[in-house]
């Protein structure tokens, strides 16, 4: 992780730099701003009309603003998923958040780097030493049901921030909970592969 560290200590620069990511096909980049919630919304409730599901709808406007409201409490810059089915319909619960994460009081971030991989398994990403990577697993409500959540999330310094700030990439997988999948399971394994692939292609404009 010395490259990670190294890359932390470079310069300070309160704004965030441009980045992008490759992303496959039928995915597309929003960020958390309330038109995006409206654009999601309104391409949800076509599929429900389409699904002969109306009566959904409310309770998607419900948990779709829950989900933007954490997201921009959060501070995520930018979010990605799969909006557009890949063969025999598959569309992937699997979404990608990009936020950025501060030191307290203008601090460093080094603590955080230390910590992750002493207590939570970080890990470069597949020998990547920009980024420290670790996985948890929670359950979490949605509407009136709990249901599990897998998550894998990368950590990278900001260029020009003087170790003071991180880009956080969470990749999030939600399964139903009657113990029958794992990280094993072929597609969860599978989505998780996508998302490293996914992160690893992280680029910065000013790199």
């Amino acid at each position: 992780m010395n490259d990670l560290r190294a890359e932390l200590m470079r310069g300070r620069d309160d704004a965030l730099p441009e980045f992008s990511i490759v992303l496959p096909s039928g995915w597309s980049e929003f960020d958390a701003s309330p038109s995006s919630e409206h654009d999601l919304v309104d391409r949800a409730a076509k599929r429900l009309r389409s699904a002969h599901r109306p009566d959904l709808l409310a309770q998607l406007r419900a948990l779709t603003g829950r989900a933007f409201a954490g997201m921009r409490g959060a501070q995520t810059v930018r979010f990605y998923i799969q909006t557009e089915a890949w063969e025999e319909d598959l569309v992937l619960p699997l979404s990608i958040t990009a936020s950025v994460r501060t030191a307290p009081a203008g601090g460093s971030l080094d603590e955080l780097v230390v910590d992750l991989i002493r207590t939570k398994g970080g890990t470069s990403l597949q020998g990547d030493t920009r980024f420290v990577r670790w996985e948890t697993h929670s359950e979490v409500a949605v509407g009136t049901a709990t249901v599990g959540q897998m998550t894998t999330a990368y950590v990278t310094p900001i260029p020009g921030s003087d170790r003071s700030k991180a880009l956080q990439l969470t990749a999030v997988v939600v399964h139903p909970r009657d113990g029958t999948y794992t990280r094993e399971t072929p597609i969860i394994a599978d989505m998780f592969a996508l998302a490293d692939a996914i992160v690893s292609t992280l680029t910065w404009q000013s790199a």
